[in-house]
């Protein structure tokens, strides 16, 4: 099955609008693919940068269609384009059997 993550950094006076806004947006991607399972994680260390990283994470039973793909890309990078500093990056991964 093909899981989607995508991380991106910000400020970390900003984390608590952006995990709101985040938030949102995976509620309502659950709401419109049934199915779907979006979470959401923030790095537990600091590395003293100021910073802080979100992790997005996506699944979704038999797998993430390239349409559903595309819809988390684009509309993730709107979602988080007020608080993201620097690339949002994306990596897919498929589980392995047991």
């Amino acid at each position: 099955m093909r899981e989607l993550f995508v991380y991106w950094r910000l400020e970390r006076h900003d984390r608590a609008a952006a995990r709101l806004a985040m938030q949102q947006f995976q509620a309502s991607l659950e709401a419109e693919w049934p199915g779907l399972v979006a979470r959401l994680y923030e790095r537990a260390d600091d590395d003293g940068s100021g910073q802080a990283t979100l992790m997005e994470t996506y699944a979704r039973e038999g797998g993430l269609s390239p349409g559903l793909q595309a819809d988390i890309v684009a509309l993730g990078a709107q979602a988080a384009g007020r608080w993201c500093r620097g690339p949002r990056h994306v990596e897919v991964f498929e589980a392995l059997p047991r």
